[in-house]
């Protein structure tokens, strides 16, 4: 009995009364574990299991295969209760039930909608009425039962129950292999349950095997929550997040946020696309008796498990061919990675390099008054330290001034024309929107893959991701068409032997850009027009065009490595065009903003 006294005894027992009878729409969730702890306080805590499970020394297999899909209404009958509460049946024809009306007694009659038989708390006694089953038992219990252990007292027929159905700490290593044994009752291959295979197709497994998979260590209730509850076969698949993050973008492609972690990890299943969520899963065929090695979630060492999907004819909307990480140069529009292994990639950024070096090298190769410094290494170094010292100098503050006002928001642009501001604002914050965007979510992906808003920048079906990502690359393309517009009217009237519009590199832009819509385009019909793309308003638009969605599948990586050799293509030849104001501009600004003889005024 728990030792717990109140003034209000009468008032909380009353609304506890009502809120005991209170009729719900679902019956009670059942497990097949007990609490003993909960069930001792209960207002059964002192009834034997025999008294209202009598029927199970009668069965020859305990638990029937056959019974573990049942609810728990199946098992239920009204007069399992009324043999000890037939004062509820006489009430119930007065039209009473406890401290209320009721209209429609047979309501009343399926006892489990509201009441758990194993938790219910006694009503007719004052020291229940404060306890609260959700609480540890040694927190409200301390005053008459120092030990834990001294709670629950079983006669040895209720405790053979208990060896079976006590609830037990999944992070005991003892409490897994108990609940393993709990399962491998049905699930072993070699068990007790061959025979009963006729009745419910279950899945065999070899336990021999089981013990040599990455997760024999950790309870199966932890990948299977709902495992040992009643309605046993509709319980949801697990949930591999609620252990592992995702892989980041150099593992797995954004595109995989839309595939299930089964459909690449487990074996012997076969990728599907759920028609309802668009979304990646996994199926499998089987027969009684069949060997299943599902649990067996290594992937293969190298692409198998990719070509799963990546292959031709595939029915998923996947692409044929298996395409690289983004790699460093994407990262000006998207969530890319810092890796350096395609060879496109490789070739570009080696060009790129290489220009580079050209004009640092005539740079340096020139001569200031009173400079005595010769050779381009020497002053090349010198130009290096005296960066890092300005860099430990108050003259930071001025440099990053400069960077905010002129570089990032073109003031000194915007004082000489706001037609032309206007034209390259529309694809220089493209490209700074897109840029930081991708490096916050690559970033935040690798540091704290626990924050789901990292995700949420990741997901290219996300309605907030979906939108900005077409409506920055609609503002690039826009810019690109208004230059070429104004470099047309401005070009018959144009002084002779000045540096003409460089069309190459706007129309590397334009290129890029439209093809990267096309590609969206192809990926959303591809996958069968997932819920929120329609916020990707340009390429959702786009794919209404696509009669044949998975007829794209092979075309997709040719038209991706187009994309991708442009933007190769546009790097490389940064150093070399009139784009290389990107580079130098922000340094001669910077330059120029740097306060002049700092040193006098200290």
């Amino acid at each position: 009995m728990i030792c717990i006294d109140t003034p209000m005894k009468r008032i909380v027992i009353f609304a506890l009364f009502l809120m005991s009878f209170t009729v719900g729409s679902n019956e009670i969730e059942a497990s097949w574990l007990i609490d003993p702890g909960k069930f001792h306080v209960s207002a059964h805590g002192q009834t034997s299991c025999q008294d209202c499970h009598g029927d199970i020394g009668e069965k020859s297999l305990h638990p029937e295969p056959g019974d573990v899909n049942k609810k728990t209404a199946e098992f239920f009958h009204v007069d399992h209760c009324l043999s000890c509460h037939d004062n509820i049946l006489d009430d119930l024809e007065q039209g009473v039930h406890g401290a209320r009306q009721v209209s429609d007694s047979d309501r009343y009659l399926d006892c489990l909608r509201c009441h758990d038989p194993h938790y219910q708390l006694p009503l007719d006694k004052d020291q229940m009425a404060q306890f609260d089953p959700a609480k540890p038992i040694d927190e409200q219990c301390g005053a008459c039962h120092r030990e834990q252990s001294a709670l629950p007292a079983f006669s040895d027929e209720d405790e053979s129950c208990m060896a079976c159905h006590r609830s037990v700490d999944q992070a005991d290593p003892e409490s897994q292999k108990k609940i393993s044994r709990f399962c491998f009752h049905c699930h072993e291959q070699n068990g007790t349950l061959a025979r009963e295979m006729r009745r419910w197709p279950v899945s065999p497994i070899i336990e021999q095997e089981y013990e040599s998979t990455p997760h024999a260590h950790i309870a199966c209730t932890v990948c299977h929550p709902r495992a040992l509850d009643f309605n046993h076969g509709e319980q949801q698949a697990g949930d591999c997040s609620q252990c592992h993050f995702p892989h980041d973008e150099k593992v797995a492609h954004d595109a995989h946020m839309a595939v299930s972690c089964e459909a690449c990890h487990l074996n012997g299943v076969q990728p599907v696309r759920d028609p309802k969520s668009k979304l990646v899963v996994w199926a499998r065929e089987h027969g009684p008796g069949q060997g299943f090695r599902i649990h067996d979630m290594a992937l293969e060492p190298d692409d198998t498990s990719c070509k799963r999907c990546h292959l031709k004819g595939n029915q998923i909307g996947a692409v044929s061919m298996i395409l690289p990480a983004k790699s460093i140069l994407c990262m000006p529009c998207h969530a890319a990675t810092f890796s350096v292994g395609d060879t496109t990639t490789i070739l570009s950024l080696i060009v790129f390099l290489v220009g580079i070096v050209m004009v640092i090298s005539y740079v340096l190769s020139g001569s200031m008054p009173g400079d005595t410094d010769t050779g381009p290494l020497n002053k090349f170094f010198k130009l290096l330290w005296n960066a890092v010292r300005i860099v430990f100098s108050r003259k930071i503050f001025s440099i990053i001034k400069t960077m905010l006002l002129d570089v990032l928001l073109q003031r000194r642009l915007y004082r000489q024309s706001r037609r032309r501001w206007l034209i390259h604002s529309l694809i220089f914050y493209a490209f700074v929107f897109r840029f930081s965007w991708g490096l916050v979510a690559l970033i935040g992906s690798l540091w704290k893959p626990e924050w789901s808003s990292v995700w949420v920048m990741l997901d290219k079906n996300h309605p907030i991701t979906a939108f900005l990502f077409d409506l920055t690359g609609l503002m690039a393309i826009s810019g690109v068409i208004l230059a070429f517009i104004r470099g047309w009217r401005i070009r018959s009237g144009q002084i002779t032997g000045l540096p003409r519009q460089d069309r190459m590199a706007l129309g590397l832009i334009a290129g890029i850009v439209a093809i990267g819509f096309l590609l969206e385009g192809m990926r959303i019909a591809m996958t069968g027009s997932p819920a929120d793309s329609t916020y990707a308003f340009v390429g959702y638009w786009i794919s209404t065009f696509f009669a044949d969605p998975l007829a794209l599948t092979g075309v997709y990586g040719y038209i991706w490595y187009l994309h991708a050799i442009l933007t190769g293509a546009f790097v490389a030849y940064i150093p070399f065009s009139q784009l290389l104001h990107i580079i130098l501009a922000p340094l001669v600004l910077v330059i120029n903003g740097i306060p002049k003889h700092e040193g006098n005024k200290r």
